[in-house]
């Protein structure tokens, strides 16, 4: 019984917090002059996190999440912007995407660093550190390099727009390929199409998110898939190697999808979102608050309770602890309780959306006060 109450927020202070979330991106969002992708994205955000307020039995951790997700998100979204940088064509995509892949990685390696056995002198700790940060460095920079290429090449020229949709297809499919079924793969399929042309053709923040998203899942598929057909070259010859490169990839997600995605999907966004200017510093809180979201509901769905979710959770969480994470078991938490969650969700995307154009409405009033 302690335990439920100490978890647990009540009715009016996750109203009063939903509000103040609302009201703060939208402050956000009309400093950044980007108002109506913020009131959009926010609703959508509260609308995802009443959901699982109104079904999940504990709520703590989920506003930690949501706290903490969003705030990881400003503070690199706002270095980012301060690095400045422009992705107009492949070369400056490329190196956009590779400094910020090696800072993300590099960061991530020092929050998740080896850690010495107790009596170990000074300089092993270091070479631990030193290590930790160069491997994190190393991994950060291949999905940066790729996640600019791809923005680069977006944004190069028209026919990059068709080869970003043909990235999207391939993702999907070996996403849908995860329930090995091939309806999921279709869909998949056409959903990765639909979802990165349609995104590609807005621009902006939505661009670098779904584009981010992409190109980040493609490069850990990619590498999985060149190990594969250099298996198949060398041991049975160049068809075995077409068959192992289309394969491997769907093999990786059905052991485990999530421990090879998840690191490289967030620094694609970061990079995709960073190279939307402003409108990553809006973008990326709200998709790092909706990581937080997901991952506070797979702490209990695996019951694994925690009341609070730190930076150094999240992070572990999605590096360390995702290889058992229940994935299929988000997704159904919300369809096991139906008109439920459906509540929720329709109350945290009105709230979501009044605050947060009310927020806006009320920075837009300031600043004019001011100048």
């Amino acid at each position: 019984m302690t335990q439920q109450i100490r978890v647990r927020r009540s009715p009016t202070v996750v109203v009063i917090f939903m509000a103040e979330i609302g009201l703060i991106l939208g402050m956000i969002g009309g400093i950044v002059e980007r108002t109506a992708v913020t009131v959009l994205s926010t609703a959508v955000l509260l609308a995802i996190f009443g959901a699982y307020d109104r079904v999940l039995k504990h709520n703590h951790a989920l506003m930690s999440g949501v706290l903490t997700g969003g705030f990881i998100g400003l503070v690199v979204s706002f270095f980012g912007y301060l690095l400045g940088g422009n992705v107009t064509n492949l070369l400056n995509g490329t190196l956009f995407g590779l400094l910020r892949g090696i800072i993300v990685g590099a960061v991530v390696g020092g929050i998740t660093r080896a850690q010495p056995d107790e009596g170990d002198p000074w300089y092993t700790a270091g070479f631990l550190l030193l290590g930790s940060l160069f491997i994190g460095a190393v991994l950060g920079a291949s999905v940066g390099l790729i996640s600019g290429f791809v923005l680069g090449l977006v944004r190069w020229h028209s026919w990059g727009i068709w080869l970003g949709m043909a990235m999207g297809a391939i993702v999907g499919g070996y996403l849908g390929s995860y329930l090995r079924q091939t309806r999921a793969i279709v869909i998949g399929v056409v959903a990765g199409a639909v979802i990165t042309l349609v995104g590609s053709i807005i621009g902006g923040a939505v661009a670098g998110v779904v584009l981010g998203l992409v190109s980040g899942a493609l490069a850990p598929m990619m590498l999985v898939a060149f190990i594969g057909a250099m298996g198949g070259l060398t041991s049975r010859g160049v068809k075995a190697m077409l068959i192992e490169a289309g394969e491997a990839p769907a093999e990786m997600l059905r052991q485990g999808a999530f421990p090879f995605l998840a690191p490289a999907v967030i620094v694609g966004i970061i990079v995709g979102t960073a190279a939307s200017g402003e409108g990553g510093l809006i973008a990326l809180p709200i998709c790092l608050a909706i990581l937080g979201i997901f991952l506070a509901v797979f702490s209990e769905v695996d019951g694994r309770l925690v009341s609070t979710l730190t930076a150094r959770t999240l992070v572990e969480m999605v590096i360390l602890g995702a290889d058992d994470l229940p994935i299929m078991a988000v997704p159904q938490k919300l369809i096991g309780n139906g008109q439920t969650a459906v509540m929720g969700a329709v109350f945290g995307l009105v709230l979501g959306g009044l605050s947060a154009a009310a927020g806006a409405w009320l920075i837009q009033q300031l600043m004019q006060l001011l100048s």
